[in-house]
């Protein structure tokens, strides 16, 4: 995919973040081969540790470059998964390539996707996820069977990033909101989902601890000493940065969906997990960057394929200039530190929507 060479050439300078020592190192402590204290529990959540131990071990692949491998193939599995639940929701697949040009166009995608992390695998985890939650509430017939899978991949997840949550917390209001299914049957659904999953996560913890001495309780409790002071005005300001120019796409996408009254549950449940997340996150999670925040971005993106589609013949060419904006400064300011960009950028998309409105209606005329 074009995207991912444009942003690992655009920001190869970030590949390795202040992260990355930590998670090298957790492989090596697998490996054997250091004493190194894994400081930061890594240990807690092995399966992002698998591949890359893989590739060393067998391949002798140098573990930074297994990391961006496993990045570089969650990034393409993810642009697939996140093509099909689009496709499947929306019913054209013009628009789910809008919204898979789109996300692949945000800069934390870019920018951590596609670094010596473990970022750009949660997110392929949750949409793969979020893909199968929908494959469930669709089906022609229910599948307990596919209940007690679901439950054991949200349960897996944790064991590669917390952003499995996420998937959790869709399937709540799915499953809340879906008229394919009884009460009775959402109910049974439920208890097997959380009961498959507080299996697996309770097992994957004991195994976990019992091999390496750790638990993700104690990587919690380490987020939680010394976190920095929350401010709503800095949860607003990464928000931005998740979407940055897209925003103004995504407004008028609800917008548009609102007024053409399309909204069934599953677009319900798609608002809902959003509102529900950016609202609870303040309370249970201390560090609120764009690389965390960036997790509910898969629920939204659909808004911003929308959104571009009210352009008509401008839709490609406003959806590529707001994302090459948002990868292109993004990239100014982490290499120069040049100030002012975001606005400007801004303020240039929102005139360049503007143009395309009056076109438009001049065309009408």
């Amino acid at each position: 995919m074009g995207t991912s060479i444009f942003s690992i050439c655009l920001f190869h300078f970030m590949a390795y973040q202040t992260d990355s020592p930590s998670f090298v190192n957790a492989v090596e402590l697998l490996l054997q081969e250091t004493t190194t204290t894994d400081r930061l529990f890594r240990l807690s959540k092995p399966l992002s540790l698998l591949l890359p131990t893989f590739l060393y071990s067998i391949c002798a692949i140098p573990i930074s470059y297994a990391f961006l491998l496993q990045q570089l193939i969650a990034y393409w599995l993810s642009a697939l998964f996140l093509y099909k639940i689009l496709e499947q929701i929306l019913g054209q697949s013009k628009l789910a390539y809008f919204g898979m040009l789109a996300y692949t166009l945000c800069q934390p995608l870019a920018v951590y996707g596609l670094a010596v992390l473990t970022d750009g695998l949660g997110w392929c985890w949750l949409i793969i996820g979020t893909w199968m939650s929908l494959q469930i509430v669709n089906a022609p017939k229910i599948s307990y069977r596919s209940f007690i899978g679901l439950g054991l991949f949200i349960g897996s997840g944790f064991f590669i990033k917390e952003s499995a949550i996420m998937i959790g917390i869709f399937t709540f209001f799915l499953l809340l909101l879906t008229p394919n299914f009884a009460l009775k049957q959402k109910l049974i659904g439920y208890l097997i989902i959380g009961g498959s999953f507080l299996t697996t996560f309770g097992l994957g913890n004991w195994l976990i601890y019992y091999f390496w001495q750790e638990s993700i309780f104690q990587w919690i409790t380490f987020g939680q000493n010394d976190p920095p002071p929350f401010s709503w005005k800095g949860l607003i300001a990464q928000s931005y940065h998740t979407l940055d120019n897209y925003w103004l796409l995504f407004f008028i996408g609800i917008r548009s969906s609102f007024y053409s009254k399309s909204f069934n549950f599953i677009l319900t449940s798609f608002l809902l997990t959003i509102i529900f997340s950016w609202l609870s996150l303040p309370f249970v999670w201390p560090y609120l960057y764009d690389r965390i925040l960036f997790m509910i971005v898969p629920y939204m993106i659909l808004w911003v394929a929308i959104g571009a589609n009210q352009f008509g013949k401008f839709s490609f060419s406003l959806l590529l200039l707001g994302g090459l904006m948002n990868l292109l400064v993004s990239f100014l300011i982490y290499k120069y530190q040049i100030a002012g960009l975001i606005e400007g950028s801004a303020i240039i998309f929102l005139l360049s929507l503007f143009f395309a409105i009056a076109y438009h209606k001049k065309k009408l005329d």
